[in-house]
């Protein structure tokens, strides 16, 4: 298949450690959010992405469901075991060209993913050990990784850390000894057998299996200002070897097509400030987010958000929010007409436009309807029981059709949809039960 957007954030993307408000008012909001570890627990949830794209071949639609259950070992451990499916279906330019809206082709694929985690918690401290395995036609994902967590004296300040090791695979066309501009691109109709520690083999002369390991480490410090509000600051580091490029695309240079071709070593790092800010006269709490991200590819980035928790009763929870967003091109990114007109701007070319420059925003809401059950469980299996409802749309358009370079085309057209204000929507339909 070729690769999708999500798929390609996915892949390029690490988790951060997540905010855990230790202040008494908050925890209560971020409880709605993830599932108490103290508790056993079953989570379902669907999640529709669908993305508009120019042209008659249609837009983008990922299907992702997935479900987590949790239990407790005894008083200090804790296991959780997960499943969830990527359904990818759409359209997309199978050549970086000016013209590439017009050879946009059909794809569709399907993804499985399966995780653990085995938690030990005591009085201050937290450590989780996780992997995950993940597995499509042209692509293996395995990961290990630990986390822990410490509560310092007098619990107003928590610091955590955390590391991962991924060791991917990806399938590729066997360009053998061929120099970056004659390399070929891998068709849907290649076969993909899978690599040896699986089972099978590559077919030799026609596919086979490029590596690529991500190293990731993230460092948190969460603090209590005061019983309504805390702060929270993150550094993340990754680094990055091995394949990286999308072995289906092409990128138009003069009269040739060939692969797109990136460097095989990225380092990345980003650091973000987190503010939670409880309101007990508004029943409500205020969050407001901060994050910078530079790379050796030389795409840096910020973004702002700011979101508003709402409780409406004992019940109902209503969460809004607003993100900005903004990054620089890599490099060895260039507007298609100019790799048309001018050729690669050194060894490295792409059309990735997640490494073009890009600026947009989104807006959405997340609604969460909480049962708990007092005189008898919710469904007679439940102590609580939360159905969250999220909606969220990605806005560019205007917003994108400004210049972030010194290029007179700016983001490349086929990118940018007329005046189209909404770029995509995202849906997510969720049950949380805690028994």
């Amino acid at each position: 298949m070729q690769l999708s957007r999500i798929d390609d954030q996915r892949r390029r993307r690490a988790p951060e450690l997540s905010t855990r408000p230790l202040a008494g008012a908050l925890i209560a909001v971020a409880l709605l959010a993830s599932p108490a570890l103290a508790e056993d627990r079953a989570e379902f949830s669907t999640t529709l992405f669908a993305e508009k794209r120019a042209g008659a071949a249609g837009g983008l639609t990922v299907l992702h469901p997935q479900a987590l259950f949790g239990i407790d070992l005894g008083q200090f451990v804790t296991l959780d075991v997960g499943y969830s499916a990527d359904v990818v279906s759409g359209a997309t330019a199978s050549v970086y060209q000016v013209d590439a809206v017009s050879a946009a082709t059909k794809f569709s694929d399907l993804r499985h993913e399966g995780t653990f985690a085995l938690g030990l918690r005591g009085k201050r401290s937290r450590l989780t050990v996780t992997g995950t395995f993940g597995t499509e036609r042209d692509y293996l994902s395995r990961q290990i990784g630990a986390s822990a967590s410490i509560d310092l004296p007098g619990r107003n300040t928590t610091v955590g850390v955390a590391y991962t090791h991924g060791f991917d695979s990806v399938c590729n066309h066997d360009n053998g000894d061929a120099t970056p501009l004659e390399s070929r691109a891998l068709t849907g109709d290649e076969p993909c057998a899978k690599p040896d520690f699986i089972k099978g083999t590559d077919t030799a002369g026609v596919t086979r299996w490029e590596s690529l390991d991500i190293d990731t480490a993230a460092l948190s410090i969460t603090q209590n200002i005061s019983p309504t509000m805390n702060l929270q600051g993150s550094l993340f580091g990754q680094v990055s070897e091995g394949f990286q490029s999308n072995p289906y695309r092409r990128v138009r240079i003069g009269p040739n097509a060939p692969q797109e071709n990136m460097p095989d070593t990225r380092a990345r790092w980003s650091v973000s400030a987190r503010l939670n800010r409880y309101i007990p006269s508004l029943h409500a709490a205020a969050h407001f987010d901060a994050r910078f991200y530079n790379d050796t590819w030389g795409v840096s980035s910020g973004n702002l958000e700011m979101a508003w928790s709402q409780y409406a009763g004992k019940s109902l929870l209503l969460r809004v929010f607003v993100r900005a967003y903004q990054q620089t091109a890599a490099t060895f990114f260039k507007d298609a007409f100019y790799y048309q007109t001018e050729s690669t701007a050194g060894e490295y070319f792409t059309g990735d436009r997640e490494l073009s420059p890009v600026r947009n925003g989104s807006l959405g809401a997340k609604l969460t309807l909480i049962t708990i059950g007092e005189d008898k469980p919710v469904w007679g299996i439940f102590d609580r029981l939360a159905l969250n409802l999220r909606g969220e749309a990605f806005l560019i358009g205007n917003l994108a059709a400004d210049s972030l370079e010194n290029n007179p085309m700016g983001i490349d057209t086929q990118f940018i949809y007329g005046t189209a204000f909404v770029d995509s929507v995202m849906i997510q339909l969720g049950l949380l039960g805690s028994y």
